[in-house]
């Protein structure tokens, strides 16, 4: 049974490798811009090393030749260096740009295969958090920390290296107090991890606020309820505040404190060798190189620390998405999966149970719809009748029994090929922001202008069509908000009418539609589905007077069933 997730905690640093398969299409992309990259560090390099004879062959014997040289050459190396990195930082950020739009489709992906029980028990707005903030921090530590990670090491080893080489004696004392910067650099990097987990779980907490509020918005303003949000949201934001100043101080701190003491360190570096310089044992120009590889020598140690804290951040981040890429889908397809085509003998129902929150909604059912015909389901408010339409359509699956179509269990067919053959219209339908056309042709996208307004008028939408100035180009607003009930009804009718499936299932079709609206949807239904297979979810007699067979279920069970002489065939 699906959860939702929780809170994640860091995750092994192992499952960082997990990432490689959004890494692995651009592999060969990557490694030249890698090459690229390391080819501008060594120019970078090079230059410290340029400033010695800048000093000691030009300046100090005051030789205006080996001084033109020296410039050139510290001028071509900063502007081919400059050149490489610019070139390696662009194509590395469309290749991340690139990830981060795998990684995103391949979560988004994943959330549309799990079942309405995930979603009813999550929170909109921590999907949405992890979705969007989540990925994107893991995406960016996981691409970005590679280029950074290998160009800091390459430049920080042959800096240490060209240190040795100039003064071993200096090289001690430069590197003494790096040993204590990585201990604090360290110590902060855990108090980080554990406040970036505070901050990520406030933070979807605010966006699950909102999405929960925003849209009950008539709710709030009719219960006069506006200052108990206010107050709510003032508590979670107060929350997130304290959590986030509690990190970026520590943040700041962790930035600080070790290069303090890393600068310490180069203090300690010019005391030492201005000493061997006045004693004659140190060369002016080797100090200034070796200050140059000392100074430079910072920047990609604290790099390299705050890329070890990064990733502990984007551990947090990482363990979220993961959960949802680890929560298991309830409904898969089958590996060969079959076909479908049309419904031609009946769908039938084998001991038939579905549990949710541990209680049967439908217990041990038994029945047949015949093909080919109106099938009319009644019964009481929570009595199973809606499970029934989900599980035609496969957004669940039975935990024990079978549903077979034609004499096949469900499951071994193909899904794709399911959904096409069987239609569900919910009785609150859900309608996209766009267009009335983009949600009548959702089903059927590229389907002629001509045929969408076909649709529309068979549906019963020809009044609003034509008051409308836009018509089929009117915008019906977040959730189709701008229509009525019975309007938004009658656009998911259009949509069913365009798209022509073999079974129709209607869950209270006309619950939102007056008496004369409904006659012309019994008429449009008649025309457009006939000899095809309807099932109605209904408490309405005109839809019942339609049936030709009648089915009613009492408390998830089958209280009848029965053929109607002389319904609908």
């Amino acid at each position: 049974m699906e959860n939702p997730p929780k809170i994640a905690a860091p995750r092994p640093w192992k499952d960082f490798l997990r990432m490689k398969k959004f890494v692995r299409p651009y592999t060969w992309r990557l490694a030249a811009m890698l090459a690229l990259s390391l080819a501008g560090s060594a120019l970078g390099l090079a230059q410290p090393y340029l400033s010695k004879y800048l000093v000691d062959g030009a300046l100090m014997r005051r030789d205006l030749q080996a001084l033109s040289y020296s410039a050139i050459l510290m001028f071509g190396a900063t502007v081919l260096g400059f050149a490489l990195t610019y070139i390696s930082g662009l194509g590395y950020m469309r290749l991340s740009a690139a990830m981060l739009f795998d990684m995103r489709q391949e979560v988004y992906r994943h959330l549309l295969t799990l079942s309405p029980r995930f979603h009813a028990r999550a929170r909109l707005g921590d999907l949405v958090s992890r979705l969007n903030g989540d990925v994107a921090e893991v995406q960016r530590i996981s691409a970005d920390s590679l280029l950074a990670s290998i160009s800091n090491i390459v430049f920080a080893v042959g800096s240490l290296v060209m240190m040795i080489y100039l003064s071993w004696q200096l090289f001690i004392v430069g590197v003494v107090l790096v040993p204590l910067a990585t201990v604090l650099y360290r110590f902060y990097q855990v108090r980080l991890n554990q406040l970036a987990l505070q901050v990520r779980e406030r933070s979807a907490a605010i966006g699950a606020l909102f999405v929960d509020v925003l849209p009950g918005f008539r709710l709030v303003a009719c219960s006069n309820a506006s200052g108990y949000e206010l107050a709510r949201f003032g508590t979670a934001n107060q929350s997130f505040v304290a959590r986030m100043l509690d990190f970026q101080k520590t943040s700041l701190m962790a930035r600080t404190v070790p290069g303090t003491v890393l600068s310490a360190a180069a203090i300690a570096v010019f005391l030492f060798g201005g000493r061997e310089i006045i004693l004659g044992q140190l060369s002016i120009g080797t100090l200034v190189a070796f200050m140059a590889y000392h100074s430079r020598l910072l920047s990609p140690v604290q790099s390299l620390l705050g890329l070890s804290s990064a990733l502990s951040t984007a551990r947090v981040s990482l363990g979220r998405v993961l959960e949802l890429l680890d929560t298991d889908a309830e409904v898969r397809e089958c590996e060969g999966a079959l076909p479908i085509a049309t419904l031609t003998r009946q769908i039938q129902f084998k001991e038939v149970t579905l549990l949710q929150a541990g209680r049967a909604v439908l217990d041990r059912v038994s029945f047949v719809l015949p093909a080919n015909k109106w099938t009319v389901i009644t019964g009481q408010s929570g009595a199973g009748k809606s499970t029934i339409a989900d599980l035609l359509v496969r957004l669940y699956d039975p935990d024990h029994g079978q549903i077979l179509v034609d004499g096949t269990d469900m499951r071994r067919l193909s899904m794709t090929d399911l959904r096409r053959t069987v239609m569900l219209i919910e009785q609150s339908p859900y309608l996209m922001h766009g267009t009335l056309h983009d949600n009548i042709a959702y089903a059927r996208p590229g389907t002629p202008r001509a045929a969408v307004e076909s649709a529309a008028r068979g549906a019963g939408l020809a009044d609003l069509l034509d008051r409308l100035p836009s018509g089929l180009d009117t915008e019906v607003g977040e959730r189709g908000l701008t229509l009525s009930a019975g309007e938004r009804q009658r656009v998911a009718i259009a949509r069913a009418f365009l798209a022509k499936p073999e079974v129709l299932i209607l869950d209270e079709p006309s619950a939102a539609i007056d008496a004369i609206h409904e006659e012309k949807l019994l008429l449009s239904l008649r025309r457009e589905f006939a000899g095809k297979t309807i099932i109605a979810i209904t408490h309405k007699l005109a839809l019942v007077a339609e049936a030709g067979h009648v089915l009613r279920i009492e408390n998830g069970r089958i209280a009848s069933s029965a053929l109607v002489l002389g319904g609908a065939a």
